[in-house]
């Protein structure tokens, strides 16, 4: 699935104005430009609080706590210092 995963990095631009998505164009309300990183915020539609790993096990993997910042905030946490985390989930 890749989404907001660096192994869905292809260019890295660097740009004045936040850029217009596949996601934000076809459905605005499902996904902000920074999603995912606040399990705490749910998803329109479903709770982000948990995830299933992609391991073979399909939806009989057991449920996970999902991490701030899909486990890499030691790393990311301050590109997001400032912000609201609740609106920018």
């Amino acid at each position: 699935y890749g989404f907001k995963s660096s192994k869905s990095l292809v260019t890295i631009r660097l740009t004045e104005k936040q850029p217009l998505t596949s996601w934000s164009a076809s459905a605005p309300r499902e996904y902000g430009f920074y999603s995912n990183v606040n399990p705490a915020v749910s998803h329109p539609r479903w709770s982000q609080a948990t995830e299933r790993r992609i391991d073979g096990r399909g939806i009989f993997a057991p449920k996970i706590k999902t991490e701030p910042f899909n486990g890499y905030g030691e790393y990311v946490a301050k590109l997001y210092a400032g912000m609201d985390l609740r609106k920018f989930y």
